[in-house]
Parts: structure tokens; sequence; C-alpha cells
């Protein structure tokens, strides 16, 4: 692995655990598997699903690897074999315009799923695939425009958490927010990443046992650790062997 350190003011995170894998998704419905330690992919598998998978996410309460197909199912699925099981089938669907990130995130506080694209902001019952409309993405503060959500992580998501904070990537401004109200969909800007992003990125926040988040970026074809603190970019690494895009990621973290 190549890290690249942006300042030398920046502090450094600890390395992640030897056993913290990382799951990306590309093409339609292709698992990318990557070693954080080493930075370099271990394998691809494609999910055993003709269609295509809106996102992935780890669900700390089962830990395992969650995923939404095109016709809105939520479903169980196995990074190394690609094979699944339906988990919920989603009582109404959601408008996906072309091209658009789509938001696929477990809130591990009440083991329910966040499900978003463009502005649009639903909460979805993992037992019955009930869907909550919630309120439209929106800035509560003094900033202008709309936020342009990319990708969505939720703290502490390890166990069953008792509190969490949502964090989302602004594609448009390069930013970290923080959404303070997360069912209504009142925004706030963290800090700025300090890059340019070009093409899809992807976010997850992974959760030790110890309850330390640190906070792990796709964009631009790199893995960045984020400060949720500010919102900086702390660390940089290449992926050795990455030759496709991801459009999502998520981190299955060290089990004892």
């Amino acid at each position: 692995m190549k890290r690249l350190i942006l300042a030398t003011s920046l502090s450094i995170l600890a390395a992640p655990a030897v056993s913290d894998t990382a799951i990306g998704l590309a093409g339609a419905h292709t698992l990318v598997t990557i070693d954080l330690e080493t930075g370099q992919v271990t394998g691809m598998q494609d999910a055993d699903y003709q269609g295509r998978i809106l996102g992935i996410d780890f669900r700390p309460a089962t830990n395992s690897l969650i995923a939404v197909t095109e016709d809105f199912a939520v479903v169980d699925l196995d990074p190394a074999t690609g094979e699944w099981s339906i988990l919920a089938q989603m009582d109404r669907g959601m408008e996906i315009a072309d091209g658009a990130p789509v938001i696929v995130d477990i809130n591990p506080v009440p083991d329910a799923l966040r499900f978003m694209s463009g502005t649009t902001n639903h909460r979805i019952n993992l037992t019955s695939g009930e869907v909550m409309v919630d309120g439209d993405l929106h800035f509560g503060d003094d900033t202008e425009g709309t936020p342009m959500v990319g990708a969505t992580a939720y703290s502490n998501a390890f166990g069953s958490p008792s509190e969490t904070t949502m964090f989302n990537i602004d594609t448009d401004r390069a930013a970290l927010l923080v959404q303070t109200a997360p069912n209504d969909g009142t925004n706030e800007v963290r800090g700025d990443l300090g890059i340019e992003i070009a093409g899809p990125v992807a976010f997850d926040i992974v959760t030790d046992a110890e309850g330390m988040n640190t906070g792990w970026l796709s964009a631009n074809g790199m893995l960045h650790t984020v400060s949720l603190e500010d919102g900086s970019i702390t660390n940089s690494w290449e992926i050795d062997g990455l030759d496709v895009e991801l459009r999502d990621l998520t981190v299955m973290p060290a089990m004892d």
C-alpha cells in the first residue's frame, strides 16, 4: 500500500486492524474485496443476481453484508460467493434519476435502513419492508443550495449502540455533512474534504470494539481516511489492483 500523507500537520490515524476488509461495489453487481492493511484488491465476485445492485452496507446487528436490488428488495449477500437471501421487500419503490447516487446505509441504533437518492429520504423496516417517507434533504443553517449527497455513513456501527450520528458526503461541495435531524432531512456542513471529487464516491465508518470511529472514503480511485471532527482528509492510499470505479463501499470489521 502506498500512503500519501497530505500534510505534515495532520494527525496520523492508527493502521486498520489486519482483519478489516473493505467490500466495494462496482459495475452492475460486482463485489470487490480490499485488504485494508495492504490496500490490495484480493478478489472480485459477481453477485448471483441478474440486475443492478443499488448499494451495500455492513449490518452490525447481524455482522452481515446487506444489499438493495433494483427491484427494491433488501437481501443478505455473501461477498465470498455472491449468493443471497431476501430479508424484506419494500412496500414501495423510490424514484431514481439516471446516474444518480443511491444511498444504502444501516442506522445501527434501530437496525433500520436509510435509503436515499437526490433529495428523497426514506427509512426501511428490515422486518416488514415498510417504507417511511421522511423529509427531503435540505440545509438547516445559512448554507445556500441543496445537499448533493453521494454517500452516507453512521457512527458507532458496532453491535447495538445507544446513539449514532449520520454523516453525508456532499459531492458538489466536496464536504462532509452531518444530517442533524435524519428523519427531517436537515443537514449542516461539518467541513471541507480538501480534495476535488471526480466520479462516484463511497463512504463508510468502521467502529472498533472500543468505540473508535474511522471514516473511510473511496474517491478518485483511492482510499482516504476522513476526520469526523472537521471533515478533512487525514491520509490517502492507492488501491493496488483496482481497475474499476467503486460506487459503494463498506468495511467488514475485525471479528473476535
